[in-house]
């Protein structure tokens, strides 16, 4: 009988323990994935910061181009 109550206990632990590395798995899993999305993120916060570059040194060209105007 103990050796069935130690057997049982023993199957129990084991699948505890698949459930939790399975819990793991998925939580890495999340993780690469927020990584991921940071990345991409990031490219998108480099290329706005380029094009607003890009925008205002138009804008002080058409500044410079008005002020040598005369209307």
């Amino acid at each position: 009988a103990n050796i069935n109550i130690l057997v049982q206990s023993i199957a129990d632990n084991a699948e505890s323990i698949k459930m939790q590395n399975k819990g793991v798995e998925n939580i890495h899993n999340s993780i690469n994935a927020l990584q991921q999305d940071v990345q991409d993120n990031l490219t998108i916060a480099n290329h706005s910061l380029q094009v607003s570059a890009k925008i205002d040194g138009i804008s002080q060209d058409i500044l410079e181009d008005v002020s040598k105007k005369k209307f």
